[in-house]
């Protein structure tokens, strides 16, 4: 199968702006190439079978302040019309976040050299001080017991470099307590709803609207040995009766009623948008037991106020606010009687 790449330059104060735009409007992925984190790896000696000549000297004509993102579409998908919304959109963007000089460009790739790209730059890291996120092709000695999480970028997003994931994360690390019944909203690769049940969560629900990212949640939680406490289904927190399971779909109504048994979710788990979780915080409120925790990230700091107002509208209590570059993340408390 072949793919559209498209190839942005851009400032790195907006590029995590610039991925959420572009996985929402349907790239099968988005790779990040961060002068920083490469700089980084040649220092700790972790890049030498990657590093170059070539590859130093674009770095330096680049700067530091400069990201390169790698985004891919389907070759179903007419270039020339993506590229004008491609356009429409950063410029968009441009009018609340600085894109510096922006550069966009597209071409054809193979999924083998969709593969390759990424095992140049993708390296293990943690996530917080106590987990690892390592790719399968890579050997990590675990000399400190981490809790180790295997991801294989493919073409799913949600590897956990992004600043919301690494967020959400360390906040899942701090709340989540052992035999907690988890949502995650919008679960994407499924890398929250692995973290959460490797910290100790008894039973994980994982939503997306997508159903390529639900199997992919499946996919990942199965190879890191945690499937045997997940539910992954298709839907939206607020519509129920619309869920659907890729794998059986005969067994999703008793998947949620198994889930739900013994009541509301303990802790839900959102790393989307501002706008959409401003939106679902009703469905919050009917899911979550009272005093639970709701965890969200996704908002950019221009609409932190508005969706702390919605939510105190809603009786909930912010216990905490956590902002990384121009991202936050917020906990929020449900009443203790609804």
């Amino acid at each position: 199968m072949k793919w559209t790449e498209i190839v942005i330059k851009t400032n790195r104060e907006a590029y995590d702006a610039i991925s959420n735009m572009l996985m929402s409007m349907g790239s099968g992925g988005v790779a990040v190439q961060d002068p920083l984190d490469i700089m980084e790896d040649i220092y700790s000696g972790r890049a030498n079978e990657y590093v170059d000549e070539k590859l130093l000297q674009e770095i330096d004509n680049m700067g530091t302040d400069t990201v390169i993102l790698k985004s891919y579409f389907p070759e179903s998908v007419n270039s020339a019309e993506l590229m004008q919304l491609i356009r429409e959109k950063l410029n968009e963007i441009s009018e609340f976040l600085d894109v510096g000089d922006l550069k966009v460009e597209y071409s054809e790739v193979n999924d083998e050299d969709w593969a390759n790209n990424w095992k140049k730059y993708y390296k293990p890291f943690n996530i917080t001080e106590r987990i690892v996120i390592k790719p399968s092709w890579e050997d990590y000695e675990n000399k400190e017991g981490k809790i180790i999480i295997e991801m294989d970028p493919g073409m799913a997003f949600g590897t956990g470099t992004h600043e919301t994931t690494k967020m959400c994360a360390n906040l899942l690390e701090k709340y989540i307590q052992k035999e907690d019944k988890v949502i995650d909203v919008g679960s994407g690769s499924g890398i929250l709803t692995i973290i959460a049940a490797k910290l100790g969560a008894k039973k994980i629900l994982a939503l997306d609207i997508d159903i390529e990212a639900v199997k992919v949640t499946i996919n990942n939680c199965r190879h890191n040995g945690v499937m045997d406490k997940v539910v992954a289904l298709q839907g939206t927190l607020g519509d129920v009766e619309s869920f659907q399971s890729p794998l059986n779909k005969s067994s999703c109504r008793k998947d949620i009623e198994e889930f739900f048994e013994h009541g509301k979710a303990d802790l839900i788990v959102a790393n989307i948008i501002a706008s959409v979780i401003i939106d679902i915080s009703n469905d919050v409120l009917q899911h979550l037991k009272p005093g639970g925790l709701l965890i969200t990230s996704g908002i950019i700091k221009s609409k932190k106020e508005m969706v702390i107002e919605k939510y105190k509208e809603n009786k909930f209590e912010c216990l905490a606010v956590t902002e990384d570059g121009e991202w936050v993340a917020i906990v929020f408390k449900c009443p203790d009687s609804l």
